[in-house]
């Protein structure tokens, strides 16, 4: 491989790294673990009982239970985001529709041991994002496909100290699958501009060129936490913690750009 081809991809991999940054700190949380919470725009989710749902937030409330219950569910977000702009090289960046609908399914289930224990299991999921272009799209360095899925496993337990307090603490197991394209769009030319020398190389590479095809999944582990504390039966105070969830990803990374 030559130099000059050497510095093209090198130039275009930096692209890519600084790209692919930005795209990641794009994700969205997703807070939508059980269709009665959306329902009261999740007001008082620490504190209220009233499915087996809100034992995800605060696994304290496993004690308001006196019976085995199970509730699910799935809620339907179809975003609407269309975008327009004008590239460096004067090529549009409008794109329309760029985020696809989704589906989040929710399960819970909630049981008491006794009086002062019990446990429930989760399945939900805290974070996503998936946004998708053309392959010929100019901005494809920075479109492209981006995909995150999560789904979180939460088994937790609770103990009612006496009327007033109740404790819980929760395991989360999150596993994650991710994906990133991206293609040349305009990179070529771009990059052909800023050095002519580069340009009978740069300059070349078609739009739809894939420069870049990431994917992975993993694993990652956390806990929750939370206290509930009943002052009658019109009134409870709760207060909640979630730990932070580390997911280091490994997986593939491949590339069309051609070895001219």
């Amino acid at each position: 491989m030559s130099q000059k081809t050497l510095f093209t991809k090198s130039a275009l991999a930096v692209a890519v790294a600084i790209i692919s940054t930005q795209a990641w700190s794009a994700g969205f949380q997703l807070n939508e673990f059980s269709s009665s919470g959306l329902g009261r725009a999740y007001s008082g989710e620490g504190a209220i009982a009233d499915d087996a749902g809100n034992v995800s937030r605060n696994p304290a409330l496993i004690t308001m239970f006196d019976r085995p219950t199970f509730s699910a569910g799935a809620v339907y977000i179809d975003p609407d985001v269309n975008i327009s702009g004008t590239s460096p090289s004067r090529r549009t960046l409008d794109a329309d529709n760029i985020a696809p609908t989704a589906w989040v399914p929710n399960v819970h289930f909630v049981a008491p041991i006794n009086d002062q224990f019990g446990w429930g299991a989760s399945i939900t999921s805290n974070y996503g994002l998936a946004t998708e272009f053309n392959d010929t799209y100019a901005g494809g360095s920075v479109g492209g496909t981006t995909d995150l899925e999560t789904m979180n496993l939460n088994l937790s337990g609770a103990y009612r100290l006496n009327e007033a307090w109740s404790f819980g603490l929760g395991f989360d197991a999150v596993y994650a699958r991710a994906k990133i394209e991206r293609f040349a769009g305009d990179l070529g030319q771009l990059v052909a501009a800023q050095n002519p020398a580069l340009a009978p190389v740069a300059g070349q590479i078609p739009s739809d060129t894939k420069i870049a095809h990431l994917n992975g999944n993993q694993w990652g582990f956390g806990w929750n936490a939370g206290i509930l504390y009943e002052l009658d039966k019109n009134n409870r105070y709760a207060l909640t913690y979630r730990s932070e969830v580390k997911i280091d990803f490994k997986g593939n990374y491949s590339s069309d750009l051609p070895s001219l």
